[in-house]
């Protein structure tokens, strides 16, 4: 999944990696470097799908 989030929100900038839903309603998306947490739906797209193995 991509994320781009503008500078208004905590978590600011592109962000690519796996992601997980959060009860919230956010998502959480680890990159290759750092875990981004409380990303919302409205910034981000899907890019890949996974056939649920690792």
């Amino acid at each position: 999944m991509r994320a781009v989030v503008p500078e208004r929100f905590g978590c600011r900038g592109t962000h690519v990696g796996r992601v997980a839903l959060k009860a919230s309603g956010y998502f959480a998306i680890t990159t290759a470097h750092s875990k981004v947490t409380d990303v919302p739906h409205r910034f981000c797209r899907l890019i890949g799908r996974s056939t649920g193995y690792a």
